[in-house]
This record gives structure tokens, sequence and C-alpha cells, in this order.
């Protein structure tokens, strides 16, 4: 390993740090049996796309008669069966398994926390910080019930978002949407919160786990405003949420060249796909160094909510004044993606405007939460900080 990484740009020190030759000292000795079959179960499902599509293909190639089931599915996946996948209109029937609780005895102490009630008569957007290598903290505090989201926030409909790709590959496809999962396009963000329900979107997104690293919490949040046009668009809340304990999961090799041939693979695969491959490392479910994460303690908060009213442009309030159909208007080009990092094609300049005010409160909360919090959770983490 240590040629391997000396070959890929590394210093010897860096080197020598990121070998691992001692667990965490906050980890504890060995997880629940259960616990660590859960979170290996957890884990692979990260790779059910690829595996799923490289099985029907090798099948196709030994029976040809199945390419066409195969390609008929592919239609329908990205024709009407896209559809479930942008309105939250499937039952959350996976949302309370039993697996997601005994995944998260993995971790010693896996909470989720409140600081503000939520009334539950309206949608919210949780912003959810750092994104790590797998985001645990996403997934058991908002994706399902094991840490009690239901109890603690009753009447709310959250949904985690995902990208589209994964709709597409059969089996997969079912099993997210029985989870509550739904895309991240604007389209399905705009659609989920216009119907009363809510979602949680992991802000940095694939981009962020090249930045994980054991104590820092380094974000990728100053271009991503398209959550705020979102907001803006349907009056919803914006909430702050931080997951202390995520950059510790796992040791990560990121101090690569920006210009080093892997890194560039990286953000390649984060240009065309939408998510990348960040080199880590952890424990096994028997041995002590694996793919899984180190069983650290995982505390999500949950901020409070920053009140966001709805944008009504010039056109539109001329037709409310009028007693015509109210509509969007030019601000449904405001963004092209939820997590895009443009400014899209809108010209309004009082939109745009209003879009860096609420960023800029968004921001501003989310490092007063973390500054609030920090010396319980993380105590000998780094400061947060926004490097893009």
């Amino acid at each position: 390993m240590y040629t391997a990484l000396r070959h890929a740009g590394l210093q010897a020190e860096q080197v020598s740090s990121l070998i691992p030759t001692a667990p965490p000292t906050t980890m504890t000795s060995q997880p629940p049996l259960l616990g660590r079959l859960a979170i290996a179960y957890y884990c692979a499902t990260f790779g059910l796309f690829t595996w799923i599509w490289v099985s029907i293909i090798l099948l196709c190639r030994s029976f040809p008669v199945l390419f066409i089931p195969a390609i008929a599915y592919a239609i329908y996946a990205i024709g009407p069966g896209a559809v479930p996948s942008t309105d939250a209109s499937w039952p959350k029937s996976l949302w309370k398994w039993g697996m997601w609780k005994a995944m998260a005895t993995y971790f010693p102490q896996c909470k989720l926390h409140k600081t503000a009630d939520l009334p539950p008569n309206k949608s919210y957007i949780f912003g959810q910080h750092p994104h790590g290598v797998l985001a645990y903290g996403t997934w058991l505090g908002f994706g399902t019930s094991a840490l009690g989201f239901d109890v603690l926030f009753p009447g709310i409909d959250a949904r985690v978002t995902t990208l589209n790709i994964n709709f597409r590959a059969p089996f997969l496809r079912e099993y997210l949407l029985l989870l509550g999962v739904c895309s991240v396009s604007k389209q399905a963000i705009l659609n989920i919160l216009g119907s009363g329900k809510s979602v949680c979107i992991t802000v940095g997104g694939g981009s962020e786990s090249l930045l994980a690293a054991p104590g820092k919490y380094d974000l990728i949040l100053n271009r991503r405003k398209g959550f705020v046009r979102c907001a803006l668009q349907t009056g919803a809340s914006l909430v702050p949420c931080i997951s202390f304990g995520e950059p510790e999961t796992y040791n990560t090799i990121n101090q690569l060249r920006h210009s080093h041939p892997i890194r560039r693979y990286q953000r390649f695969l984060e240009r065309t796909l939408g998510f990348t491959i960040p080199l880590a490392f952890g424990r096994g479910v028997f041995l002590p160094y694996g793919l899984l994460p180190y069983p650290v303690p995982l505390n999500i908060v949950v901020g409070a909510p920053i009140e966001v009213e709805k944008y009504k442009g010039k056109e539109e309030e001329e037709k409310e004044e009028e007693g015509g159909p109210a509509s969007i208007g030019r601000v449904s080009n405001g963004s092209s993606s939820v997590r895009g990092d443009g400014r899209g094609r809108s010209n309004d300049a009082v939109f745009e405007a209003l879009v860096d005010k609420y960023h800029r409160q968004y921001v501003t909360a989310l490092l007063e939460l973390f500054d609030q919090h920090k010396e319980k959770y993380a105590k000998h983490a780094s400061d947060m900080r926004l490097l893009e």
C-alpha cells in the first residue's frame, strides 16, 4: 500500500499518516454482529446500479431473447416509470424496515437531535452537511425511521433525494421508491414541495466526498444555490443540518494533486455521472481493516428553520391582481438543477438578489449551528470551512 500511495503523488510523511496503524480512539472494540452485517448491506447497495446492468448485459449475451425486455424496461424507466421518482407518489413501505435500526447499532452513539419545532403544516428543505464518503447521517437520520424522525417531527414527510441515474436500473429503482427516495432534479423538488411534502438534500453531493477527511468539515456550498431557488419558488423553509462524526467514518486519501490522473478521473466521473469514487478505507466485518466505516459516534443536529417567503414575479402579481391564475412565470427558469452551480437562465435581478440573501442567511445559520455544538460532538475537529 505504501508504494501505491507514493506513486499517487503523496509525500512520505503524508503516506505514513494515512496508513492505518491503529483504529481511532473513538472506535469501540467490536460493533454488534447484526450491526456489522446491516452496515455491510448498506455499503453493498452503492454498487447495485453497476452490478445489475453488468449482470443484465451478460445474461443478454447468453440469452439474446432477454434483450427485448431489457430494452423495454430501459424505455419505461426513462419514460412513464420516471414519474414516481419526481412526485413521491409511492408509499415508504421500507422506511421502517428493522434493518435500519440494526444499522444504527453499528455506531456507539447514533442520535438525531432536534433544536427547534417544525410545524407540520408546511414544507421544508433539509440541507444536510457534510456528505462524507457514504452519507451515513443523511440515510439514518432522514432516509429511515431508525433515529425517530417521525417521532421528533410528526406530520412531516421528508424524502431523501438522489441522482436520476439510480432510477434507471431494474430492481434498484423499485427498491429506492419503496424507501421513499426521490430524484434530486429541480422539477422533482418543486413537485414534492408543491405537494406539501419535504425533501432532504445532501447539498455538497459527490464532489464533497473528495474533501472528506477525519476531523475536517470542509464543504461545497458557496456555489450551490439551486436548493435556495427551489425554496423561493415554493415558499419552503430552509433547515440546516449537520452530521457530526461523518468525517471520522473513514480514513481518506484526498491529498492528491488536482493534476493527478486519479483525481482527474474522479472529477470526470462526477461531471459525467454525478457521483465519484473517493479513495477511502475503514474496517471490515470481521477484520480490523476493510471498506466498512469506523464505528464512531454520529450525531445529526437539525437546526431551526429559516422562513422563506414564496417569490412572486411581476407577471404573476399582475395576474393575481387581475384575478387570473397564478403561475411561476419566468422564475421557473431560475435554476437548471437543484444542485447546479450556475444562475440558470433567469434574468430577474430581484429574484437572484433574494437567492443571494437567503443563501447568506443559510450559511450564517449553518456556521452558527456548528459552533454551538462543536464542543460537544466534535471537540477536536477543525472549524467548518466553505471551500467552493
